[in-house]
């Protein structure tokens, strides 16, 4: 599970795919009985995939480019979980 969630990691902030693909991934992986899921810094980067698709406005998503690279440091880091406000 880490390396698929690192890959998607990965592939939003190249833009290689969408939000809405890799939220959708991340809501579906959320709802299976992996003991993985219980590791909270798999639960976070989960947690962050699955708002990857919110929209601030219409066509524009609440995250963007800087997010995600943050999100992609956090999981590939140290492992600590950081809040990531949004202005």
């Amino acid at each position: 599970m880490e390396a698929s969630i690192r890959s998607r990691l990965r592939s939003l902030a190249a833009g290689v795919v969408t939000p809405d693909e890799v939220s959708a991934w991340a809501l579906h992986t959320m709802e299976g009985d992996s003991p993985q899921l219980r590791d909270a810094r798999i639960w976070t980067a989960l947690d962050r995939l699955s708002g990857a698709d919110l929209l601030e406005d219409p066509g524009q998503y609440l995250h963007g480019k800087e997010d995600v690279d943050a999100w992609l440091e956090e999981f590939e880091g140290d492992g600590a979980v950081r809040s990531w406000p949004h202005p």
